[in-house]
């Protein structure tokens, strides 16, 4: 059976997580996901124009996508102010975007990899003919971002949808949302040879999935992950064999880096397979190669 697997989903970059979701699909949404849905929603209809003529302003529309987003919702100041910072974001968004033009709003697409039962899907949030841009609601820049556009940017360009090299840009409205000042950003370029290392990478980790690797990968988003309670982490599964060892290192080529974290780790500077982090407590001071770069 052919299985549909999403951007968010893939860069776990865990086999088991991949393993347990497909065998327990949880419903990780809350308020917060309610709420970022609701703010996409919104610069949806004010981007594409999908409320003209509907509405006689921009927050009766806002009003509407809080009612249809979290169905019971009354009139109150709480309320009030829930609108009016989805409205700021939505309208740091617009000021953003009309910097770069995107033609297309929340384009759907999904791309093999040259995988028999499985697809990856994702959601351009704006998108030209050299653009990708992904809409953030809260103003924390992670490095999974960076790779999320760029595994879209590999998929739109080998669907014919995207021309590289291309602007990719992760746009933070967290702050716009509080103070109703410009979105933060970070935008980069992506090329084709860099595209090019991206699929390499990706359809090799979904080919190594399929061949039954399902050992667990100890990461970061271990912290938050929704079938930690079911997951033996231990030292042994972090040893991997050849096979796996040249797949992180293309990884690591592609751009697609994850820090990788033993258990246990406590405070002070600890190695790992790949890389020396400097920890203090749960705060991840840096990270650097063992090469020193």
């Amino acid at each position: 059976m052919l299985r549909r697997i999403g951007v968010t989903t893939l860069i776990y970059w865990c086999p088991l997580y991949l393993d347990y979701s497909a065998q327990l699909p949880i419903a990780t949404t809350g308020v917060a996901d309610q709420f970022g849905s609701a703010v996409h929603e919104l610069i949806y209809r004010m981007l594409s124009g999908d409320h003209k003529g509907l509405f006689d302003t921009e927050e009766d529309l806002a009003w509407s996508v809080l009612l249809e987003s979290f169905p019971g919702a009354v009139e109150s100041s709480f309320t009030e102010q829930v609108v009016k910072e989805m409205l700021n974001m939505a309208r740091a968004a617009k000021r953003f975007a009309e910097n770069y033009n995107p033609s297309q709003f929340e384009v759907k697409f999904e791309y093999g990899f040259g995988s028999d039962d499985m697809l990856v899907i994702g959601i351009a949030d704006a998108l030209g003919e050299n653009l990708v841009l992904d809409w953030k609601t809260g103003s924390f820049m992670a490095e999974s971002h960076r790779q999320q556009v760029k595994i879209y940017a590999t998929m739109l360009w080998r669907l014919g949808l995207l021309q590289l090299p291309a602007t990719l840009g992760v746009v933070y409205l967290g702050k716009a949302g509080v103070e109703g000042s410009q979105a933060e950003s970070n935008v980069f370029q992506f090329s084709e040879a860099e595209a090019v290392v991206v699929e390499d990478f990706v359809q090799q980790f979904l080919q190594q999935y399929s061949l039954g690797n399902r050992r667990p990968r100890i990461s970061d988003h271990c912290s938050f992950c929704p079938y930690g309670r079911w997951c033996q982490k231990t030292v042994k599964d972090v040893q991997t064999n050849q096979a796996l060892h040249e797949l992180w290192r293309l990884q690591e080529r592609a751009g697609l880096i994850q820090k990788q974290l033993a258990p246990g780790f406590t405070e002070g500077v600890h190695l790992t397979e790949d890389f020396v982090v400097e920890k203090k407590g749960s705060l991840y001071l840096k990270v650097r190669r063992k090469n020193g770069t």
